[in-house]
């Protein structure tokens, strides 16, 4: 991928507009609390009128919690576009980087790949050698980083919209390499093609590291 080409995404004002709206979500970990508590009780409500225990509770009690779930929700708006303003004034530029499968599941097209943020994030050949390290790594180790790095790419997934983990430093090289599911058989069928034609590396902006998103302008 060439570096320049790169580059000039990470300054490009359109694309920065773009992904830093959906990389906002979840940057102010308040917006977890009513988040949480408005799912929670919207499916204890919905779980309440489909078994016909409305009357059983009381119209009173389930009035309450209707209109908790609705302030739950505006404070959730509240706190994200908040966020999201915080961060469009913070953002002059967009990090590109390069990831590249590693694991994944091929039935739902759902894989864990692995990408770096600092001055290494335009090198394809670091985050090669990460993902041969990684595939090296025998499934009876006894390395305490071994393990840790096999537990973090261990088959119990889907969560493709999970946060993404950083790899221990001493296994990095003292490199910040995170890992991230990326549900990737929702792109064409000619983007995922493309992809491994591309020795499975893919572009990524990463305005915040652990929540990074495709960068679809690549594949134009």
């Amino acid at each position: 991928m060439n570096t320049t080409h790169l580059g000039k995404f990470e300054h490009d004002r359109t694309i920065i507009d773009k992904y830093v709206k959906s990389s906002a979500f979840g940057k102010n970990k308040l917006v977890y609390a009513p988040l949480i508590i408005g799912i929670g009780l919207l499916c204890f409500l919905a779980f309440a009128i489909f078994e016909g225990l409305v009357e059983t509770i009381g119209i009173g009690v389930i009035s309450i919690m209707s209109v908790i779930v609705v302030v739950c929700f505006i404070l959730v708006a509240v706190i994200n576009r908040s966020a999201h303003k915080k961060l469009y004034e913070e953002t002059k530029t967009a990090p590109v980087c390069i990831a590249k499968k590693v694991y994944g599941n091929d039935v739902q097209n759902i894989y864990y790949c692995i990408y770096s943020t600092g001055e290494t994030r335009h090198d394809s050949s670091f985050i090669n050698k990460i993902a041969d390290k990684i595939f090296a790594i025998p499934t009876n180790t006894n390395d305490k980083i071994d393990k840790e790095i096999l537990d973090l790419f261990k088959i119990d997934f889907v969560k493709p919209g999970e946060f993404a983990k950083k790899l221990p430093l001493a296994f990095t090289d003292g490199v910040a390499v995170w890992r991230r599911q990326f549900a990737l058989g929702n792109l064409p069928k000619d983007v995922q093609q493309q992809i491994e034609d591309n020795d499975r590396q893919f572009c990524v902006i990463a305005i915040v590291p652990e929540n990074p998103r495709i960068l679809t302008e690549q594949f134009s």
